[in-house]
C-alpha cells in the first residue's frame, strides 16, 4: 500500500507542475464537444426547415410521395384505406 500512496503522490506533484497544460487538454475536450454538440442540433435544425420548405411550395409537394406499408389482412383493408 505505501507504493501505491508513494505513486499517487507523484502523479499528483506531476500534474501540479503541467497545469498551464491540463488546463489547455481539458479546454480543448470541452471546446470540441461544444462544437460537436452544436453542429449536431444545427444539422437536425437544417434538415427539419429544408423538408418544411420543400413541403410548403406547392409544385414539390406535389412530387412528395409517402409510402406507407402495413401488413392489413384482406377483411381489413377498406377500413386500413
Amino acid at each position: 500500500m505505501g507504493s501505491a500512496g508513494g505513486l499517487a503522490r507523484f502523479v499528483l506533484a506531476r500534474a501540479r507542475a503541467h497545469r498551464p497544460l491540463l488546463a489547455a487538454a481539458l479546454l480543448t475536450v470541452l471546446l470540441t464537444t461544444a462544437v460537436l454538440a452544436t453542429l449536431t442540433a444545427y444539422s437536425g435544425a437544417i434538415g427539419d426547415a429544408a423538408l418544411r420548405h420543400a413541403l410548403r411550395d406547392p409544385r414539390n409537394a406535389a412530387g412528395t410521395a409517402l409510402v406507407v406499408r402495413a401488413a392489413v389482412p384482406p377483411d381489413e383493408r377498406a377500413a386500413a384505406d
